[in-house]
């Protein structure tokens, strides 16, 4: 059963990521649905499957093994959202700024000097958002429900970063 809950995870993750970069393209790019590139789209999709989905699931059974549950459950969630924002974050906000580019075929340099570019502005975004709906996440959502609540919330995030990635 828990490979069925992995696989499930992984789809709905994959499918938010989709919808984020559909929203990126069509809302914030503002182009026709004519010039709609599926291709991005899958791609971005695929990375939430193969990537983002499974690296959540890792990321947030070690966030409950490092965190004692001997604690109220608001102590617990706010260090479980300062281990999320200090230690996981910045190196996968990283890790996307470079993949997403490079599944779309950019090349090496050039995706450097985007990350350059857009690296410690996408944190500060981040930083905009990321913290209270973690500390949300981690206090009130249930366990089995925190990727997809996480997700949710990365719809207007999935649109922001897919724009800025893409670009």
């Amino acid at each position: 059963m828990k490979i069925v809950n992995h696989i499930r995870e992984g789809v709905n993750v994959a499918a938010l990521m989709s919808i984020g970069d559909v929203i990126a393209q069509l809302l914030i790019e503002k182009k026709k649905i004519n010039d709609w590139d599926v291709g991005r789209t899958l791609r971005f999709g695929g990375v939430g499957l193969v990537v983002v989905g499974p690296a959540l699931r890792k990321w947030y059974s070690t966030l409950d093994r490092l965190v004692s549950k001997d604690q109220s459950a608001v102590k617990r969630g706010f260090k479980k959202m300062l281990l999320d924002q200090v230690v996981f974050a910045p190196p996968f906000t990283l890790f996307l700024s470079y993949l997403v580019p490079f599944v779309n075929g950019e090349k090496h340099n050039q995706i450097v000097q985007n990350i350059r570019e857009t690296y410690f502005s996408v944190l500060k975004h981040g930083l905009m958002l990321w913290p209270l709906a973690q500390t949300i996440n981690f206090i009130v959502v249930p366990a089995q429900y925190q990727i997809i609540y996480v997700q949710l919330v990365a719809l207007i995030w999935n649109a922001y970063l897919s724009g800025v990635l893409n670009k």
